[in-house]
């Protein structure tokens, strides 16, 4: 498997995807999700913990992707 980075917004984050936020290194356990706080994400990170962030959160994202 390749990765690649990708500039998205937070409510595209799936599981698996690798990125910084408040300043650690973190790994999606899940793809997030929308909570009822308007236009907020879920996300939960491998090895536990979690975050509440806007979706319109610009994120860097390693992603792996299947070799053409």
């Amino acid at each position: 498997m390749a990765t690649v980075e990708l500039h998205i917004t937070a409510r595209e984050i799936r599981e698996g995807d690798r990125f910084v936020l408040h300043g650690h290194e973190r790994t999606a356990a899940g793809n997030t999700w929308p909570i009822a706080l308007r236009g907020h994400v879920h996300i939960r990170f491998e090895g536990g913990g979690d975050a509440v962030v806007n979706g319109s959160r610009p994120i860097t994202v390693t992603r792996a992707v299947e070799e053409a």
